[in-house]
């Protein structure tokens, strides 16, 4: 008994949480009782979460790109559009009578789904043609009567044929499908209404749902309908982000589960385990709820996360606690010894694993972007839940239980002490050889950072082969691409004169020469690499003029005055409608838009056509007085780089810095926050070197891998220390570092596994960003346990025997 007591009085406490694991163990009910009032408090908040998977949440708010997105989307009346194309097989295409009525009737239909606002569909039934009614000045719509006779559809394929700008947009370039354009609410529009960001982007989510249900009852043998578009991967994102939890959850609690078995051999282990698992979940998702902070695209594989890293401390807690009971002094089982002699002994390291873990995660709060500060923080308030669990609850619930409810059973082979023992003996005594060894590797590994790339594409979001990505490559080859670059024209500095203008608002963008100069811009774009096409106000004007002087070639082109410019806008207004021309040009005649329509470029080719678009128009527009800035979902998408470029240079270091100083002041040595630190790191090392080897791009999810490895992976190094440092203190001398990797490493080689198994997990998600993460974080912890045990411990045991020799 004197031992116990002397090892409790020797070691040091860890901020105090010995003391409350004291108190938990002799009054274990009165804890148990708070702990579970406080998650059925949290209980209720529940209900109250919403999921968020819009674009707009994975960039920083006040970002200048979001700002000017939403004010060009604001002034001309933009929204991102939902994309439904119906698709034929027939040799004719769409000119056959059974596919246009089609197409007007699933118009219509669109017309009045929930949420679609008047005027917000788009399609062949509502584009108008140059033809009038009879008597009349109104002109027709393209499918106000569905052509019924070979003649009429021959008129109505020559007329759609003149529209030069509708090939690619509201029909495929091959002319074999047609599209339907539907337009979302903008979330930070709708934000002001009741609710906020967060109902509107729900609303936005319904819509897609209402949109796909109805669409889908248009599909026949004959004819395919395909329902594409960001707001509609945004969407799908979500629910398979639902999907993803329904399915993974439960593995990674019975992988959790059944490693916890093989750590301790006891059924009362696995559900004291599984109790702390689903009262980590209520709590931190509860309380999520009850503040109101959605689930964001990041945060929704944290009840995964949580699941994986709740247990690692009773892993080793179990262990512990079950060799204590097999020493030959254990204290009988009428009073609860062994239990405070495991939270002597295990209260500082499993406290400063949990803290170092927390410091990983909350060093995401240093990134602009929310989703991520919001996942760093949440899982760092969950593992500081399940840290005051596992020293409060979990003493308590093994004081009340008899000590043979976790003993061990007896096993006839070797014990796995006895194998690691064996293992790391040959590593050990020859210590030059394995650190070459693992030098050589970390260099030859770690040249492939070089070769890391950015993926910002949300098409990329879905797993190749999957069906919204086969519908998205089947649009963009049929049309001009479903990736949308806003180019805004901004004439406010124009100098220049008009003349005389008798009817209709005067601005720059009647100026003749003005409006050639856009026009030289829209080709340069058009000639750029993965675009599709470009439609602004030359291409839009030089098409109404070229219609409202019966389709005579010599027409298509701008206006010789500012007078027939502003007559030719009335036209415009007249054929298509004054808010269709307003997506282009503004009333006031001093502010356009063009839109460059792209096929998924990656980010680089995006940075190359916005930087020689700001090269022609410091070179050509602006002499003329024309300033450009870029919106549109491609615009957003860019400002999202250099946030996860910044994610990941600043929570690194942070969270190397962090934890290194939460152990070095604690063992009060920088040289041992170093050692404990090296194995992580280099394992953060080894899985970017692989990533550029083979080119897994950096992405938001996969920006987080590292902090997370730094932080989960640096236990392994603590709990490796402490059992050394006690070991040494009983007077191990140079054997130390091998009766502490037979003692300790066991313990976390089964929580790496647990760990690692349960971020593998993800890897069968159907959203390929948390694919990789869990697939990357599973290895770099395997990394990091391999180093730990193999490096540090090599590392300790020469120092070790320099001492004692």
């Amino acid at each position: 008994m004197n031992r116990f007591r002397q090892l409790s009085a020797q070691l040091s406490s860890a901020f105090g949480f010995d003391r409350l694991a004291l108190y938990s163990i002799d009054h274990p009910r009165r804890v148990i009782a708070v702990f579970a009032a406080l998650v059925l408090l949290a209980a209720p908040g529940l209900l109250r979460l919403q999921l968020r998977t819009d674009g707009h949440a994975l960039v920083p708010p006040d970002d200048p790109a979001v700002r000017f997105d939403a004010g060009v989307r604001r002034h001309f009346g933009l929204r991102d559009p939902i994309v439904v194309v119906l698709q034929t097989p027939r040799p004719d295409g769409i000119f056959n009578t059974g596919t246009l009525r089609r197409l007007r009737d699933l118009t219509a239909a669109l017309e009045k789904v929930e949420g679609v606002p008047a005027g917000g569909v788009t399609s062949l039934a509502s584009e108008k043609r140059d033809r009038v009614y009879p008597g009349t000045l109104n002109f027709r719509p393209f499918l106000d009567e569905v052509p019924e006779t070979p003649a009429a559809m021959e008129v109505f394929k020559g007329d759609l044929e003149a529209i030069e700008i509708l090939r690619g947009t509201l029909v495929s370039k091959d002319l074999s499908a047609a599209a339907v354009l539907v337009g979302a609410p903008n979330v930070l529009e709708g934000a002001r209404g009741r609710g906020g960001v967060n109902a509107a982007a729900a609303d936005r989510v319904a819509l897609c749902g209402r949109i796909a249900e109805v669409s889908r009852r248009f599909e026949s043998p004959g004819n395919r309908v395909l329902v594409v578009g960001a707001p509609v991967a945004e969407s799908l994102l979500g629910t398979h982000i639902l999907q993803d939890l329904a399915v993974l959850l439960p593995l990674s609690i019975a992988v959790i589960g059944f490693v916890l078995w093989l750590g301790c051999r006891r059924i009362a282990g696995v559900l004291l385990g599984m109790v702390q698992l689903a009262a980590a979940q209520v709590f931190t998702f509860g309380t999520m709820g009850w503040l109101g902070v959605p689930a964001y695209l990041t945060t929704a594989v944290l009840p995964v996360i949580l699941t994986t890293l709740a247990l690692a401390d009773e892993i080793h807690l179990f262990w512990r606690y079950q060799q204590i009971l097999e020493s030959e002094d254990a204290p009988g089982t009428r009073h609860p010894e062994a239990v405070r002699v495991l939270i002597s002994e295990m209260s500082r390291p499993v406290v400063l694993a949990t803290v170092t873990t927390i410091v990983g995660f909350l060093s995401f709060l240093s990134t602009p972007l929310v989703a991520v500060r919001t996942f760093g923080a949440f899982a760092a308030g969950g593992l500081l839940f399940c840290l005051f669990w596992s020293l409060m609850v979990g003493p308590a619930a093994l004081a009340l239980l008899p000590p043979r409810v976790l003993r061990r059973p007896l096993s006839r082979s070797a014990s796995p002490s006895g194998r690691f023992r064996r293992f790391f003996t040959p590593v050990y005594h020859a210590p030059r050889r394995a650190l070459a060894v693992l030098t050589l590797t970390t260099l030859l590994v770690g040249i492939g950072m070089a070769r890391l790339r950015v993926q910002d594409s949300w098409l990329s979001g879905f797993a190749p082969g999957s069906p919204f990505r086969t519908d998205t490559e089947r649009v963009n080859q049929l049309f001009n691409g479903t990736h949308l670059l806003l180019v805004h024209l901004d004439l406010s500095g124009w100098k220049g004169t008009l003349g005389e203008v008798y009817e209709g608002e005067p601005g720059p963008l009647l100026d003749p020469e003005t409006l050639r100069g856009i026009g030289g811009f829209e080709a340069f774009l058009r000639r750029q690499p993965r675009v599709g096409g470009v439609l602004g106000p030359y291409a839009q004007l030089t098409t109404v003029s070229f219609l409202r002087f019966a389709r005579d070639p010599k027409r298509l082109s701008i206006p010789g005055t500012p007078d027939e410019v502003s007559s030719l806008i009335r036209s415009f207004d007249e054929v298509r409608g004054e808010p269709r021309r307003r997506e282009v040009i503004d009333d006031a005649r001093r502010r356009g838009v063009i839109t460059v329509f792209l096929k998924d470029p990656d980010y680089r080719q995006v940075d190359g056509l916005m930087a020689a678009a700001r090269r022609h128009a410091r070179e050509r527009l602006e002499p003329l007085g024309i300033r450009i800035g870029f919106a549109g979902d491609v615009a957003v998408s860019q400002a999202m780089i250099p946030a996860i470029v910044r994610t990941q240079v600043s929570s690194l270091p942070l969270a190397l810095l962090g934890s290194w100083l939460v152990v070095a002041l604690l063992y009060r040595s920088w040289k041992v926050g170093f050692l404990i630190a090296l194995p992580s790191s280099v394992a953060i090392a080894w899985m970017l070197g692989a990533m550029g080897w083979a080119g897994i791009p950096l992405g938001v999810a996969t920006a987080m891998f590292c902090a997370i490895t730094l932080g989960v992976g640096i236990d392994y190094g603590i709990h490796f220390y402490e059992v050394f440092l006690r070991l040494s203190r009983e007077g191990a001398g140079g054997d130390a570092a091998l009766a502490a990797v037979s003692e300790a490493g066991p313990a976390i080689v089964a929580d790496t596994a647990a760990i690692a198994l349960g971020f593998g997990i993800l890897g069968i998600s159907q959203v390929p960003a948390n694919a990789r993460l869990g697939l990357l974080v599973a290895g770099a912890l395997a990394v990091a346990c391999a180093l730990t045990l193999a490096g540090l411990g090599t590392l300790l045991d020469r120092s070790a025997r320099a001492e004692r020799g």
